[in-house]
């Protein structure tokens, strides 16, 4: 448990460094996102996009930071154990809730960006396929973590927990739907060729008689 703390109090320093420059670029990256949409939405994705690559990177700092005095890593694949260590009487349940928490604001968060992952089906397998990526990272590297089956069940079950909350809200950023413009119909004109009268006048019929009948008048 110690150990675990000190690993806690690590990340204050990391997060004083990180913090300014996640607050610097939400205003960046919202005016950026002002040339094509509206202001309060490129606000509001910026300020998301900022906090899941700040959150992310905590994680990242977090879990590859050194345990304890040991170099070498175990690896425990019974499921259960840990929690059961966990709730024993010289135990630590603040290790299963630091477990359940880790990967709750990413989500919380990722849903509302990416709509692929608006299941909560979805988000438990991607919390999975992420929680074995650390997992396996941390008994690769030596750190003196624990490698356990249990860590990745509460990291997807705090995943799945974060999506659950932020539910109602995973259509909020989306871009609104366009409304429909009424095209009127074409008006079709149809031009009516004038009609050609094959009746001769009678002026004409009159003067060709004449000149027929009177040929020593022309």
């Amino acid at each position: 448990m110690d150990a675990l703390l000190r690993a806690f109090w690590g990340m204050i320093p990391g997060s004083a460094i990180a913090l300014p420059y996640a607050l610097l670029g939400w205003p960046l990256l919202a005016a950026r996102r002002r040339r094509r949409m509206p202001a309060r939405r490129a606000t509001a994705t910026a300020g998301v996009d900022c906090t899941v690559a700040f959150v992310a990177l905590m994680v990242f700092c977090l879990v590859t930071m050194p345990v304890g005095d040991s170099a070498d890593s175990t690896l425990d694949l019974v499921p259960g154990a840990d929690v059961t260590a966990a709730l024993a009487s010289d135990g630590s349940l603040w290790q299963v809730i630091g477990n359940v928490l880790l990967l709750c604001p990413l989500g919380a968060l990722l849903p509302l960006r990416i709509r692929r992952l608006r299941t909560l089906a979805r988000v438990a397998l991607a919390a999975v396929l992420a929680s074995v990526l650390v997992e396996g990272t941390q008994y690769l590297i030596h750190d003196g973590r624990v490698t356990s089956t249990d860590d990745v069940l509460l990291n997807a079950a705090g995943a799945t927990l974060g999506a659950a909350l932020s539910r109602r809200g995973w259509r909020w950023l989306d871009a609104p739907a366009p409304v429909p413009v009424a095209i009127p119909l074409p008006r079709r004109t149809i031009c009516e060729a004038p009609a050609l009268s094959l009746r001769v006048p009678r002026s004409v019929w009159d003067k060709r008689y004449a000149a027929i009948a009177h040929p020593e008048r022309q």
